[in-house]
């Protein structure tokens, strides 16, 4: 899955080693990566970064970001106002359960939660348990009559991994934020340090410091965040003749270090031909609302 540059440079090791080492292995420079298109066809994938909101205010979510009420609200209005221009389900991912009941708490205090549920029922998932919550999810959009639903869910979690949202199930994924693995796990902190070949990775990776971190590490970091990402959005298009709509909430999905890892699937769309600009709320709502104007049969 991309991005895969890490991997080869794990397997195929170029730092320096010593030269009865290197005559035993490959040279990373022979390895070669291939992608294929998706089964679908472009016209049924909608693709938009979203850089601000309904109000002007800028979707990003850095760690520093996610206590700034202004900016949870935002996304919850942005949520919102999708929600009544896509059909079906709609799958909205976090990158963390403690970002998800803020963000679910601060939108239910400001009335967005009743606001959306108008239209979509609002489904929640816990670190606890999450299939009751797939089953009420997939019973309501199944319904007769049904205008779909909205999930809110974690990347990494139960409900994003090996779970099909095909068809009315996933007409949509939102992305909140970008998942960057947590930089307190000594685990990752020993990959990253091992992966950079120098001891100042670890101290850097302990104490959170992202921008001090190794050219090598922080590509590690990126990857491993991307890959989850890619795994997520995945699941909206299942067969040939699906279609859904992925937006992303985070005006870092623009950015050209993070939209490279992007599938080829997703960045061959007219949005991310145009790094690193990201849209304008107004002019993204009406490029998805028109996506699903389309007649896909």
């Amino acid at each position: 899955m991309k991005p895969a540059n890490d991997v080869v440079e794990q397997l195929l090791p170029s730092k320096s080693e010593p030269q009865s080492t290197l005559d035993t292995k490959l040279d990373p420079a022979n390895a070669r990566l291939f992608a294929w298109s998706h089964v679908v066809d472009r016209s049924h994938i909608c693709s938009v970064v979203v850089g601000s909101g309904p109000t002007g205010t800028a979707l990003r979510f850095a760690h520093g970001d996610q206590s700034d009420t202004t900016k949870l609200r935002e996304a919850g209005l942005a949520l919102a106002a999708l929600c009544q221009v896509i059909p079906g389900g709609v799958v909205a991912f976090f990158p963390s359960y403690a970002l998800l009941d803020r963000m679910h708490r601060n939108w239910t205090a400001a009335g967005i939660i009743d606001r959306i549920a108008k239209r979509k029922p609002v489904f929640v998932e816990s670190s606890a348990s999450s299939g009751d919550v797939l089953e009420l999810y997939s019973t309501r959009i199944k319904a007769v009559g049904s205008t779909g639903a909205l999930l809110l869910s974690v990347v990494g979690g139960r409900l994003s991994e090996g779970i099909n949202f095909s068809d009315e199930l996933g007409r949509a994924v939102v992305m909140v934020g970008v998942p960057f693995p947590s930089l307190a796990s000594p685990e990752l902190a020993e990959r990253l340090a091992y992966y950079e070949g120098m001891t100042g990775a670890q101290s850097t990776a302990v104490n959170g410091v992202i921008g001090s971190m190794g050219p090598r590490a922080k590509e590690l970091y990126e990857s491993l965040c991307m890959r989850a990402v890619n795994q997520s959005i995945g699941r909206a298009i299942r067969h040939r003749n699906d279609y859904a709509a992925i937006v992303f909430l985070d005006t870092r999905y623009a950015e050209s270090r993070i939209a490279c890892k992007l599938p080829t699937w997703i960045t061959g769309s007219s949005v991310l031909d145009s790094i690193p600009t990201a849209s304008a709320f107004g002019p993204a709502l009406a490029q998805v609302a028109s996506f699903f104007k389309q007649d896909f049969t």
